[in-house]
């Protein structure tokens, strides 16, 4: 069994919805997927 992570980090300035919050972790959730399995990828704003 493998575990990967997308994590969407959120400025206090930036103002984003929260659909658009997840779809962003969701893609680095994949990102980190084709980087290996095991991973966690951080996308921030």
């Amino acid at each position: 069994m493998t575990v990967s992570i997308g994590v969407a980090q959120l400025a206090e300035q930036v103002d984003e919805d929260f659909t658009s919050l997840l779809k962003r972790a969701d893609l680095a959730m994949y990102q980190a997927k084709e980087q290996g399995r095991n991973r966690v990828k951080i996308i921030a704003v």
